[in-house]
This record gives structure tokens, sequence and C-alpha cells, in this order.
């Protein structure tokens, strides 16, 4: 089940301006079709290239019609960041639209509003069909819509800020975990580096030359799983910098004894423990609407 919407070019369009176009922006891959993958956010969409010889008239290589596609059944955030690229190219090419959906945008004109609309719609379809089809015992993870996007925003943001911070202070991104069926979000904090750390449900210590050593043999890199609340006593407190979520921002080049005593002590997580792809974390609203 998917989000389409179908885009007929003005004639003089060729498939190689349509390619160059693609090629030139971020998270794309073009190879035939034009595929959207954005490691930071997990969100992933395409633009399909419709290879009909031309007719009507068509120049040779004109390339009249582009096929966009975006999944159902996911988190409400792959329609947000779909959503501007869509506008993008729509701008760029100015061309005829159609689109199926319910509550679509039938023949157009294109808009923010209609797309959403019609995504949003079609996407709670997908959830209440898929759910029941598949029924609720099928363990499926679940989160606020909230939560989700802020997470989504931070991941968004993470390469400007790793390039406002520079080199001395780490940026990472927020990953989701499944921790005994539930889904958490989470950042890694490395062996207590300079780390801008966001307000997250846990945060994954690593620790490698602060693992601890033992008595005999060598060290061995593990990992803890924290709270932020643990972090009182020797981060910064949370508070609102102008990031999409709220941070605790170092104030140290190197980590203080105190910070690097605090790593030592911590127990070391020997748990289940899997990392989520943000498609597979579904909203808790809409999965709490669709049937039981």
């Amino acid at each position: 089940m998917s989000y389409d919407l179908f885009f007929t070019l003005p004639a003089d369009i060729t498939k190689d301006d349509v390619a160059a176009y693609f090629r030139q922006r971020s998270h794309y891959r073009v190879d035939g079709n034009a595929t959207y993958e954005n490691t930071n956010t997990g969100v992933y969409f395409s633009f399909a290239f419709d290879d009909a010889e031309p007719t009507n008239g068509q120049s040779a290589g004109a390339q009249r019609r582009i096929a966009f596609n975006l999944n159902y059944f996911r988190p409400h955030i792959f329609g947000l960041e779909a959503e501007p690229e869509v506008s993008l190219f729509v701008n760029r090419f100015n061309p005829e639209i159609e689109d199926p959906q319910v509550q679509g945008m039938a023949a157009g004109p294109y808009s923010a509003e209609g797309f959403l609309r019609g995504w949003n719609c079609g996407n709670e379809v997908a959830y209440e069909s898929i759910i029941e089809s598949h029924s609720r015992t099928n363990n499926f993870l679940t989160m606020s819509e909230a939560v989700i996007e802020a997470a989504w925003r931070w991941n968004y943001e993470v390469p400007t800020m790793q390039a406002a911070l520079g080199q001395s202070v780490f940026v990472p991104k927020i990953m989701m975990l499944n921790i005994e069926g539930e889904a958490k979000s989470s950042v890694v904090w490395g062996d207590g580096i300079p780390t801008l750390l966001p307000e997250v449900d846990i945060v994954f210590v690593y620790r490698d030359e602060l693992a601890p050593k033992p008595l005999l043999g060598k060290r061995e890199k593990d990992h803890c799983l924290i709270v932020h609340s643990q972090l009182d006593e020797v981060l910064e407190p949370l508070s609102n910098k102008g990031y999409p979520l709220p941070v605790r921002t170092p104030i140290y080049v190197e980590a203080p004894k105190s910070v690097s005593n605090f790593v030592r002590k911590l127990q070391k997580h020997t748990g289940a423990l899997e990392r989520v792809a943000m498609d597979r974390v579904l909203s808790r609203e809409l999965f709490e609407k669709s049937p039981q």
C-alpha cells in the first residue's frame, strides 16, 4: 500500500533534465529512477521515470511522466520529510498533477496541505487494514507522534548542528531501540567524550578506554544503559538552547575525573537489545485508533 502521485511534464523537459535535477540534490540516488534515502532520519521514497516511447509530437528523449511513491504504514514524519521535496520538484518543472488518493488533490493544483491531507488519510487507512489483518499480537512497536517527530527533527538537523559546533563536540543521531518489546529513543555517549546529549529515553553509554579492566586479561569493550536523571550529578542540566530538543551541553574538552569515574562505575548491560529502523516505529495514536 502506498501514496502515489503522477506528474506529466511539459514537452520540452527531457529525462536528462530530470535526472540532472535529482543528482544535484542531497540524499538521492539516480539509477534509472530517483530514490531518496536520508540515512540520518531513515526516511525514503522514490520518483520513477516512465520510459515509454514519445507520442503526439514529443521529441525523442522527452520525459513526460514521473510517478512519486511513498509507502504507507509508516510514521507520519515520512510525509513531513517527503512533502518539501515534492513541492520543490513541482516548482522546478511545473507538471500537470494526477492525485488518485481519497481526499487528495485530484488534477491539482498541487499544495503542501493537499499532499499531507491525502498522505495522512491514506496512511490511517493502511494502519487499520494492516493491523486488523495481522492482529495486535504481532508485537508492533509504537511511540507517540510527538516523540517521533522531535527525534526526526533532531536527526534532520544533525549535519547542521555538527557543522556549527565543529569537531570538539559530537552530535549523535537519535536511534530507536527495542527494549523488552517497547520502542525507546536513545543516543550514544562514548567514553564520556564531549557530546551534545538531547533529551531521550535511554543514553547508550559505550565504553572502550573506560571499560572495566580485569585483574587478569585485557579490557573488553561494553555498553551500559542509563536514563538522563542519572547524569544530573556529573553533567550540566537539560536546558533549551534553540535545538529541536532540550540538551545537556558539555563544558569540557576532555572528560574530567568525575565523568570518567561515573562511566567506569556503571553496570554493564547484558540484556536483549535491538536497534530498530525508523520505518518500524509506528504512530501510537494511529495504532490505538485501529480496530481491536
